[in-house]
């Protein structure tokens, strides 16, 4: 079955040619991941990048037997172990499907292959790349600079519905505050229209040269 998804997802960033699309299509393999099957483990070598077409994955890191959640991703996203991937090193932060998921995945071996036949993948890999490193850098910026209320506020807009989609305990690991912090947070912040803006927001799409604009 053709990956519609992931073509619509990959069109709007580099438009390929019927040739090109072919070839890439036949290099991503559907899987199907159970709620709480892990994509990756720790320890594991990463040597594959995924697209959700639908389900929810963490990325998290155990911290004095607690657990840290340090990104959510979501259909229309890309999810691997970036650092590991790209360092060939041992993952230390393990995948973990949040919810029953439908993935397509491609190797090392076939993306490169890919980026090495064609331009036009080559072009697309270096922006998802280029994305990926935006989203790292937002995600840290807004850790040490923004306060609990802005990163809430930040987690609205941009995963709408995982209110409803995860334990609360993990939202409140994702924005590094306590269960009852987070408690406090939604009775101030759920009543309010006016959502905080971030000042650590590269990828808005209407910033120019923004990764997310197709005309890039």
């Amino acid at each position: 079955m053709e990956p519609l998804a992931l073509k619509t997802y990959l069109q709007a960033i580099v438009p390929l040619s019927e040739e090109d699309w072919k070839a890439g299509a036949g290099a991503f393999a559907r899987e199907q991941l159970r709620r709480g099957d892990y994509y990756l483990r720790e320890q594991q070598y990463c040597n594959k990048i995924s697209f959700i077409e639908s389900g929810l994955f963490r990325l998290f890191y155990l911290h004095e037997g607690a657990e840290k959640i340090m990104m959510f991703f979501s259909e229309q996203q890309f999810v691997t172990d970036y650092f590991g991937y790209l360092s060939r090193t041992p993952s230390i932060r393990p995948i973990q499907a949040v919810e029953d998921s439908v993935i397509y995945t491609i190797t090392r071996e076939k993306l490169e292959a890919l980026f090495a036949a064609s331009k036009s993948w080559e072009r697309m890999g270096r922006l998802l790349a280029e994305r990926s490193y935006l989203l790292a850098v937002q995600r840290a910026n807004r850790l040490l600079h923004d306060d609990p209320d802005t990163r809430f506020d930040a987690l609205l807009r941009e995963y709408p519905g995982l209110m409803q989609r995860v334990p609360q305990y993990m939202i409140a690991s994702y924005l590094n505050v306590q269960p009852e912090t987070l408690s406090r947070i939604k009775r101030r912040r759920m009543g309010h229209t006016n959502i905080r803006p971030s000042i650590h927001d590269p990828l808005n799409p209407d910033t120019p040269g923004s990764v997310l604009d197709p005309d890039q």
